[in-house]
């Protein structure tokens, strides 16, 4: 029967294997350069008209003096394009983010 030592130290070599094992599977791994999202560092406004809608930017101030600032897509893609009027008595749709998050979110992502 083996002594603890001996067991120890066959247990220690099998591990030191595996480890020169799996690192040197990856040595002649290609490096592929990571891509960089074209947004970043850019403004809500920025994205929305990179992707060819048109944008209305408004501040508002509170009763309380707190200046927020609200932003509006008067026209849908297709009347932007086409540079034609905004169609009448289209409904108002309200996004609010939630207390931690941005408007960034609303705009990321799309088109």
């Amino acid at each position: 029967m083996e002594t603890p030592s001996a067991l120890r130290s066959l247990v220690l070599g099998i591990v030191c294997l595996l480890c020169i094992l799996t690192s040197s599977a990856d040595a002649g791994a290609e490096v592929q350069e990571a891509t960089v999202d074209p947004d970043v560092g850019k403004t809500v406004v920025e994205i929305v008209q990179a992707r060819g809608y048109a944008i209305e930017t408004h501040q508002v101030t509170t009763s309380d003096r707190y200046v927020l600032t609200m932003y509006r897509l008067p026209k849908t893609y297709s009347e932007t394009q086409s540079g034609s009027a905004a169609a009448a008595n289209k409904p108002a749709v309200h996004l609010q983010h939630g207390l931690l998050d941005s408007s960034f979110t609303f705009v990321s992502n799309f088109r």
